[in-house]
């Protein structure tokens, strides 16, 4: 009877253990959640918010500010972005550039149809951008597109041989770049990764390893269900982002059900066919697929899939990018974006 008793004694206190430390896992996970909501803008900021959008045909297209990748587009197809903050990838200084790069598919020359456009936005705050209705809420600070045309003193466009003039004409080239500066206002700078190590100086096979470590945590921690390591990254992930662009309740609230959604509804690829990139005067660090399926090419190599119920044919598949960056007292890799 008392070896019942003792037994029995034994079996509450690991069921009390283990209840403890499942209570204990939950908490921590909520905690990041709670993180993440923090992460939201609660009074009216005044600092501009910036934006660009662009829009393309008839090539593959690479742009990033300050050095800072914003956008890889590999399809040969016309695409355009309704937006994308940019605050995050912006200096404390005014003086900022954007570059712009874009090649022509598989080797061959930009033909007549190949063109690229770009425009960047300051709104005065982001109460203007979350209320937004007509365009004399924002100011334009560039524009910059290929299709534009050269225009005689009386206005009416230029010709040659039957066609319009273009200021930039790209038709028969093999490669375009373009650099242009442009002023910005920022509140604060990304002391964190101004003070981050120059990754591009170190010993690239050990980087490498570190690096595809971090993205198989990523895709390890939804194969397994591990919420808190998943939602952790997932805050480093958005953290300084939201910040830079100064995020909403709502904003914070669409960001956390995405992130949901790529936890419980995503499986992911194995991660292959990458080379290691570097952005930010060697601050930054990222893989980037080797694809040929254009789609992919350039783009992170962690790719995200889900299969339609309704139709097994339609599989869903979304990259999931991540940046990298490691503090100067540290040999440890941290996500910056």
């Amino acid at each position: 009877m008392k070896k019942v008793k003792i037994k029995r004694l034994l079996f509450i206190v690991l069921i009390i253990t283990i209840s403890c430390g499942q209570n204990k896992k939950n908490r921590e996970m909520v905690n990041y959640k709670k993180e993440i909501r923090k992460l939201a803008t609660y009074e009216l900021i005044s600092s501009p918010l910036y934006l660009i959008r662009h829009s393309i045909s008839g090539g593959l297209l690479e742009i990033s500010i300050n050095k800072k990748i914003i956008l890889k587009n590999h399809e040969f197809s016309v695409k355009s972005q309704k937006h994308e903050f940019i605050n995050h990838l912006l200096k404390r200084n005014n003086k900022q550039e954007v570059s712009i790069k874009m090649f022509p598919p598989v080797s061959e020359k930009f033909d007549s149809n190949s063109s690229f456009s770009l425009e960047l936005s300051k709104f005065e705050s982001k109460d203007n951008w979350d209320n937004w209705i007509d365009d004399n809420q924002q100011t334009i600070i560039l524009k910059y597109n290929t299709n534009d045309v050269k225009k005689k003193p009386n206005g009416f466009p230029l010709t040659e041989n039957g066609k319009f003039r273009r200021k930039v004409n790209i038709e028969g080239l093999l490669y375009f770049e373009k650099k242009i500066e442009f002023e910005a206002e920022m509140p604060f700078e990304n002391e964190v990764l101004l003070n981050g190590k120059e990754l591009s100086k170190l010993d690239s096979k050990t980087l490498e390893e570190k690096v595809l470590l971090e993205y198989q945590r990523f895709a390890n921690s939804v194969e397994n269900k591990e919420e808190n390591i998943y939602w952790k990254m997932y805050y480093s992930k958005i953290a300084y982002f939201s910040k830079a662009n100064f995020l909403t309740k709502k904003d914070i609230d669409d960001l956390i059900k995405e992130g949901e959604m790529y936890y419980n509804k995503m499986s992911y690829l194995p991660i292959e066919n990458y080379e290691m990139k570097f952005y930010d005067e060697g601050r930054l660090v990222c893989f980037e697929s080797k694809s040929n399926e254009l789609e992919f090419k350039g783009k992170s190599p962690l790719v995200a899939t889900a299969v339609n119920p309704k139709n097994p044919s339609d599989v869903f598949k979304n990259p999931v990018q991540f940046y990298f960056y490691m503090p100067k007292d540290s040999d440890e890799l941290k996500i910056m974006y």
